[in-house]
């Protein structure tokens, strides 16, 4: 848990890199500035999330009634941050999502000083925060397992398919449905790759769950993401992670990612802790899952998965009930009104135009 950062390797390349990442969008996409897709299409339904760089608001589009997800994005700060590069391959993720398990992008479009990327609405709210109101502040091992399930099967495709690392898997940001299934979201941090064996020196993550290669800066791939579903397990499991600590200094929690040794409560079983180990292995080259996911899907802690059913939603919730009511996810309530922008003398100024940005997903 805890708040994550981004340290990138070249500051000054992001910009020159969104042509390399945008030129396998196809190019007959339009953009929204057209006149087809804009902010004053939507009503604002109060906010359901804050980030560093922006909130996410409830809204509803005029034109269908239909309810979202809208996530506004400041392009100034993310500029300033270095984070161009970050926040393309984050649209460029959302944009190309066909899997029950990511969040799937519906619009996006930008104004002078802003970004923003329209989603799929989902209702039930952070996995964290149902976790937190379990007995003990922790999943059974039934549902730890129902969720581990789809979580594999969401980063299985984030890299086979789009040769994407996540690089910021925990419960903050794994989304739940009315149904009770998992959506993976936010890919701020999520990195592309050609190669198993491209590796990538950027220091990024939420610190508690950062993979050992990541701390040492000698290089991480896609294995990285292995590790963090360790992490994220244990956590489900037990109500908290295996490197907190308790005073919250990052040092700490460093040093014990690097050195220290992982410590199991009684009641986790020996399939689970042994899942556990395998992912946390410390060498990215011998981690389980390095050299296929289906070593992931072959170990015992799976034994009662049917992944067919997991995969085609067959799989009944053990969540069912658990998730908050849709108006519970909102933190501020209030009647639909404009979504109005900071005017702009006060807003930081910028000129760029991000290219390729604006997507209708209708027109696919």
């Amino acid at each position: 848990m805890g708040n994550c950062f981004n340290q990138e390797e070249t500051h000054n390349s992001s910009l020159k890199r969104i042509t390399k990442i945008e030129s396998r969008i196809s190019q007959d996409l339009q953009d929204s500035e057209g006149g087809k897709i804009s902010l004053k299409e939507f009503l604002s339904q109060g906010v359901i999330g804050r980030g560093q760089f922006g909130k996410v608001l409830k809204v509803k589009m005029k034109l269908n009634q239909k309810e979202y997800a809208m996530k506004a994005i400041k392009k100034q700060d993310i500029i300033n941050y270095g984070l161009v590069e970050n926040t393309m391959l984050e649209k460029k993720v959302l944009e190309y999502s066909n899997n029950p398990f990511v969040i799937r992008l519906q619009y996006s479009f930008q104004t002078e000083n802003k970004l923003y990327l329209v989603m799929d609405l989902v209702n039930g709210g952070q996995l964290l925060k149902i976790i937190n109101k379990q007995p003990y502040k922790r999943f059974s091992l039934h549902q730890a397992q129902f969720c581990t399930a789809e979580v594999v099967l969401g980063l299985e495709y984030l890299h086979d398919k789009l040769k994407v690392i996540y690089r910021d898997l925990k419960p903050e940001n794994v989304l739940v449905t009315d149904d009770g299934h998992l959506k993976l979201t936010d890919f701020g941090l999520s990195k592309q790759y050609e190669s198993d064996s491209m590796k990538f020196f950027t220091i990024a993550g939420t610190p508690e769950y950062l993979a050992p290669e990541i701390i040492s800066n000698s290089g991480h791939n896609h294995t990285v993401d292995l590790w963090c579903l360790g992490i994220f397990i244990y956590e489900m499991l037990t109500g908290r992670t295996p490197f907190r600590d308790e005073a919250n200094n990052t040092r700490n929690v460093e040093k014990k990612i690097a050195e220290g040794a992982i410590e199991f409560p009684d009641y986790l079983n020996e399939e689970s802790q042994d899942i556990i180990l395998k992912l946390l292995n410390k060498n990215p080259d011998q981690r389980l899952g390095h050299k296929s996911t289906q070593d992931i899907k072959d170990h015992a802690f799976f034994r009662n998965i049917n992944w067919d059913d997991v995969a085609n939603l067959k799989t009944k919730s053990p969540l069912l009930g658990l998730t908050p009511q849709p108006c519970q996810t909102t933190i501020e309530v209030a009647a639909p009104k404009k979504i109005l922008e900071t005017p702009q003398s006060q807003e930081a100024q910028t000129e760029e135009n991000f290219e390729g940005f604006s997507v209708n997903h209708g027109e696919f």
